[in-house]
């Protein structure tokens, strides 16, 4: 019964929200732990705090992952001024270009904001040994709201992390090379920028089975040396690239004046935060879209009124040039280009495109070299060894496009069969503009009642004529004649082997 009566009346923790006493946040104070309650603009220390009937007690130090926060009892600078006391301590110990050290400011402030955000950005810092990466991480351990810092942090400890915690605090993680093999952390990761966001989990219990859902929303930080190609996980970061540099000061040679001076200002954000809690962020008009949107539109909604916001606003005009950039440099980039070109140079709504015309159209564009006798192989100096398979399985993965096997004229007259792709214009139209290209409209040749419909067209059964010469590709002015005839495609049946496994080569 002492057992159970004992389990009962266990201390309840709390690390920060609205209570009956007003808005509190868990701090320490003459070394004991306590509540800094602000109610009427008026702040008071308490040792517990009330909701619902129910008391709730401050964290101890053995229960929270960062130094416990003290009281700060001075007036508290304003948002401009508070950002640019941020900047200077990165100006001290980092030497970064100036652009860096604003964007890492921003994000400190914008931590102590994170419930008012739908989406929150990622800051990947990565370079060479003694390159200050991990000092970036250490001054935002000491400057960001509650956070969780470690290296090569195991994924449960940060469920746990972001599940226990009232108020949503920071993941800052060194040494996080080999994520790629971590599907735990990378699902983490790849959700954990958009609120609301959750990883179900399901537990087992001695009677029975249920599913927990983890939160992983938060601003997360992370450094190593090289950044890890993971599909979808790199487009949720901000990389800043760190080189050896020569900082004021070096982190080994910190100063117990340097370290007052930090948990100084850091008493001074958690004070903001609190005067700024019914504070609405403002809705700046952000010139992008999607992903790149999301990433920085909370760094500029929080910087926004300060007299850095112009610079960071060209800023990421910049980055989104730069990525749009990188996206064309990429085969599937290339790829789009070429279609939407081979699209806009067509006199007329062009229904298909011979797959060899785009083959051809690439070698010229990546400056490609193929052998004669292996004409399906492409090398390219930044893509190395292509083939046609691959080619064809981008235009259906990225394109949407439909592999058609069609009949047409050659230069000569004579009827060979092709591999072909059919696209839908708007989705076409769509995926071109995402790449940052522009699909011109085309009009039909004929109304639509007198036009050939090439999925439903029907084709006589010609085995003996197939395609000749496979090992000599047809020039490229030949093979873009054949986009310009509409009229003419039509569907090759199942019909004899010769014919099927010619068209097969194609592509």
């Amino acid at each position: 019964m002492l057992k159970k009566k004992e389990r009962r009346l266990r201390p309840v923790y709390k690390d920060s929200g609205l209570v009956d006493e007003g808005y509190v946040e868990a701090i320490y104070h003459d070394n004991l732990p306590c509540f800094l309650v602000l109610k009427d603009k008026t702040f008071t220390i308490l040792p517990t705090v009330s909701y619902n009937d129910k008391t709730f007690n401050p964290k101890e130090v053995k229960r929270i992952p960062y130094e416990p926060y003290g009281y700060f009892q001075g007036s508290i600078p304003n948002r401009e001024e508070l950002f640019w006391k941020v900047r200077r301590e990165f100006q001290i110990f980092i030497d970064v270009e100036p652009i860096w050290l604003d964007v890492l400011s921003a994000c400190v402030l914008l931590s102590y904001q994170q419930e008012k955000l739908l989406t929150v950005p990622y800051v990947y810092v990565y370079g060479d040994n003694e390159s200050g990466k991990s000092t970036v991480l250490q001054l935002l351990s000491y400057l960001c709201y509650r956070p969780l810092y470690g290296l090569t942090v195991p994924a449960a400890d940060i469920y746990g992390y972001l599940d226990d915690v009232d108020a949503i605090g920071c993941v800052l993680e060194d040494e996080i090379q080999g994520i790629n093999r971590d599907i735990d952390k990378i699902k983490i990761y790849k959700a954990g920028y958009k609120k609301g966001a959750v990883v179900p989990r399901t537990l087992m219990t001695q009677f029975d089975r249920i599913i927990k859902c983890y939160n992983t929303f938060s601003f997360k930080a992370v450094a190593s040396e090289r950044i890890p190609s993971v599909k979808g996980f790199r487009e949720r970061f901000i990389e800043i690239s760190m080189v050896e540099g020569y900082p004021e000061k070096e982190w080994t040679d910190i100063t117990k004046e340097d370290l007052d001076r930090l948990h100084t200002l850091r008493n001074m954000l958690l004070k903001w935060r609190m005067l700024s809690h019914a504070w609405l962020l403002p809705n700046p008009e952000v010139p992008m879209r999607g992903r790149l949107k999301e990433i920085w539109k909370p760094i500029l909604q929080v910087t926004h009124g300060l007299t850095v916001f112009d610079k960071l606003l060209g800023f990421v005009e910049t980055q989104r040039n730069e990525r749009l950039a990188t996206r064309q440099n990429t085969l599937e980039g290339h790829i789009v280009k070429v279609v939407t070109e081979l699209h806009n140079q067509a006199k007329l709504n062009p229904y298909y495109i011979p797959f060899q015309t785009v083959w051809l159209r690439l070698v010229d564009d990546l400056d490609g070299k193929t052998d004669l006798n292996k004409p399906h192989v492409m090398d390219t100096a930044e893509f190395f060894r292509m083939t046609k398979n691959k080619v064809g399985y981008r235009l259906r993965e990225v394109l949407s496009g439909k592999s058609q096997n069609v009949r047409e004229k050659d230069f000569d007259g004579n009827s060979v069969v092709v591999k072909a792709y059919v696209f839908d214009q708007k989705k076409l139209r769509r995926i071109a503009k995402k790449y940052g290209y522009e699909l011109v409209t085309k009009l039909s040749s004929l109304p639509t009642s007198e036009r050939v419909d090439p999925l439903n067209s029907t084709l006589e059964d010609h085995g003996n004529n197939v395609e000749k010469g496979v090992d000599t590709p047809q020039k490229l002015s030949k093979l873009r004649n054949l986009v310009t005839k509409p009229l003419t495609i039509q569907k090759v049946p199942e019909g004899p082997v010769p014919l099927r496994q010619k068209c097969e080569e194609d592509e």
